[in-house]
């Protein structure tokens, strides 16, 4: 398991600093596309009483929104890329099971992509935009761990489609901009909290605006967090395993 964790995590660097041209548009990209959304939004209501706090959500929301979609295309995205290259079903032979990979994947995913680029992110859009967003660490990671398993459930759900269909690149993009509108707005009624990273980004908007730290959230929005955590990840896998059974009883695990 160790050794799939590092495999992965290597094969990320290894990507990122060869295909460094794609690497660096796509960080400048999610740059410029946060400047649009910022700068548009304090244009329109700058002047607004209490406006500032908005703005802060605005970058909390949409680094968790990063985090999100880092998290579900890891998993549907790797299935397809795995497809595509003609080495889907000789990973489904490795001795190591697919689930076990499938867990090292989101693993380093989170690692590389979450912590080491999402957050650093945050920071630097924070520092060019003038906002000063204070977080406690402990809070923010535990925060973006829980959250993320429902991405990654919605990811499984995702791939398992993508065993049939082969390409689902289209539903991705659905998912990705649809998800844009539930990390930036806060649930205002039981059902919304179930939402995946909906409460997890409500939750992180608690503690970079009201500086609430990790013991002082109410108990319930803890039972929220995890409650919808693992209702995701659970479906998640569920459904995966029922597509991973019907592409095996197809044959069609070496097609694209």
């Amino acid at each position: 398991m160790l050794r799939a964790f590092w495999a992965n995590f290597w094969k990320n660097l290894i990507e990122f600093k060869r295909y460094y041209f794609n690497s660096i548009t796509s960080i400048i990209t999610i740059l410029v596309f946060f400047y649009l959304i910022f700068f548009g939004v304090k244009a329109v209501g700058g002047g607004t009483p209490q406006f500032g706090e908005t703005l802060d959500g605005i970058i909390v929301g949409y680094f968790m929104w990063l985090a999100f979609i880092f998290s579900f295309q890891g998993v549907s995205r790797g299935i397809i890329e795995e497809a595509q290259r003609g080495t889907l079903e000789q990973v489904f032979m490795s001795p190591i099971s697919f689930e076990f990979q499938m867990i090292s994947r989101i693993i380093s995913d989170f690692v590389f992509n979450v912590l080491l680029a999402t957050m650093p992110l945050m920071y630097f859009a924070a520092f060019t935009t003038g906002r000063n967003l204070t977080f406690d660490p402990i809070t923010l990671v535990y925060l973006l761990l829980i959250g993320v398993m429902s991405a990654t459930g919605v990811g499984m759900i995702i791939g398992g489609i993508a065993l049939i269909f082969k390409r689902v690149s289209s539903f991705i993009e659905i998912v990705t901009f649809g998800s844009l509108a539930f990390t930036m707005v806060d649930p205002k009624n039981v059902l919304m909290r179930f939402i995946p990273m909906s409460q997890a980004a409500y939750m992180m908007r608690m503690m970079a605006l009201d500086k609430v730290s990790l013991m002082e959230y109410p108990l319930i929005e803890h039972a929220y967090l995890w409650l919808a955590s693992f209702l995701y990840l659970s479906l998640g896998i569920l459904v995966f395993r029922a597509f991973e059974k019907k592409a095996m009883r197809l044959g069609s695990l070496s097609q694209y």
